[in-house]
């Protein structure tokens, strides 16, 4: 004889083979969120293993609905009767029927429906009772599990980073748009300091001296421009204040992108202390920002974190058939970048399973592994060793040839029946 043990968000239940109830055990009413959020994380309730040792006694096999791993299962007494169905036929026949279960197990009791006169009236009243219990209770733990997992999110901590690397692309963005316009606005005055190349420099120049005179004399200029005199047009002491106070604010712009890339270097030593020193601050931080944590990041293939950042050729490839991309993000990485284009595939693809395995590392055991870089610097030298020169395909010319070919007879026959049309 068998029975069937399955749970909903109020306990777990005991059918028997005709999926009647024969045994149950309640999560306490001000527990639920509680016991719900513990199984979640693969943890069995103290109310399960209670249910399983009473279980085990009566019946010869216990069918078990769980999505809990079956090793948390064998320290239990006769474990061996346990079989493990998911879903099985007591856990649909308890979600077709809940309200009616519960009812029995006394989950749901509402006294509202006295004073009615038939049997039918007040069976009837008390079903409404209960169905709008039930709804109640699901909603207002739907509610307080949601807050729970929204506080959650909230506190991780690389949520902050996540904000930090995406501000430092934005605050990159407005900066590079207003020193150009700068440049183009202070040019009508002083037209020759548009030589020097350091936008920081230039903007310092502006935002300290303002006036081209007070710049000339100041001796800040670079040896390279030498500027004695300007052809630009003059202008007036409340010109130059608003252009002075613009490249002050570009200025502080500046120094804020300075202040967030050294909060971004710090975030990533204390969270990702592994993927910092294989890939550096920045590149990390991109990585984790693009799958939205560094939790999900570590559960990425390496195939996959190589071509983050290269969807869209991604999926052209698998739409037309066109190459597929060698690397995404992590061509910012100066051993991708700097590598020779024949080999380029290979240091990316070394360099995307080292990430998946440094940022593991980080997230499952947080140690401070030196081997990673090293490893990953060694496998870049064999690499570059054993492929000096690029492979030449031996087909490839054939096929060249015949594709050749092919196009050259349909272009004689296209103009012979042009040359026959006229």
């Amino acid at each position: 004889m068998k029975c069937y043990l399955t749970c909903c968000f109020a306990g777990f239940i005991v059918l028997d083979e005709n999926c009647g109830l024969i045994d149950y055990e309640l999560f306490p009413r001000s527990k639920l969120a509680e016991r719900l959020k513990s199984r979640a994380n693969g943890n069995l309730t103290r109310e399960e293993e209670s249910l399983l040792k009473r279980a085990v006694k009566k019946h010869e096999e216990v069918v078990i609905e769980t999505v809990i791993p079956r090793s948390k299962y064998k320290n239990l007494k006769d474990s061996s009767k346990f079989k493990f169905e998911t879903p099985n036929r007591g856990g649909e026949f308890l979600r077709s029927n809940m309200t009616e279960i519960l009812f029995k197990t006394g989950f749901l009791d509402s006294n509202d429906s006295e004073g009615l006169d038939t049997e039918n009236e007040f069976l009837d009243a008390k079903n409404l009772d209960a169905e709008r219990e039930f709804k109640e209770i699901l909603h207002e733990l739907s509610i307080e599990l949601t807050e729970d997992k929204l506080k959650e999110a909230s506190e991780a901590e690389d949520l902050l980073l996540i904000q930090a690397i995406n501000s430092i692309d934005e605050v990159d963005e407005a900066t590079g748009k207003l020193v150009e316009r700068l440049r183009e606005w202070y040019s009508v005055h002083f037209p020759e300091l548009d030589r020097m190349k350091n936008h920081e420099g230039y903007v310092r120049l502006v935002a300290e001296h303002g006036c081209r005179d007070a710049i000339i004399k100041s001796g800040d200029l670079e040896d390279v421009l030498k500027i004695e005199r300007s052809v630009g047009a003059e202008i007036g002491d409340s010109d130059v204040l608003v252009l002075q106070g613009f490249a002050t604010s570009i200025r502080s712009l500046q120094e804020s992108k300075k202040a967030i890339t050294d909060y971004i270097d710090q975030k990533m030593e204390e969270i990702a202390p592994n993927l910092r020193d294989l890939c550096g601050s920045s590149l990390g931080a991109k990585l984790i920002a693009h799958v939205g944590g560094i939790k999900r990041l570590s559960l990425l293939p390496s195939g996959t974190v190589q071509v983050l950042g290269a969807e869209k050729a991604l999926f052209r490839h698998l739409k037309t058939g066109e190459r597929p991309p060698k690397h995404g993000l992590i061509f910012q990485h100066p051993a991708v970048r700097g590598a020779k284009w024949w080999i380029r595939g290979k240091v990316a693809r070394t360099l995307a399973s080292k990430i998946s395995l440094a940022v593991r590392k980080d997230v499952f055991s947080g140690d401070y592994d030196p081997s990673i870089k090293e490893g990953f610097e060694k496998k870049v030298l064999e690499i570059e060793k054993s492929n000096p020169f690029p492979k030449r395909s031996s087909n490839s010319k054939k096929v060249d040839k015949k594709k050749y070919k092919k196009k050259r007879k349909k272009r004689d026959k296209y103009k012979k029946k042009i040359n026959d049309y006229y």
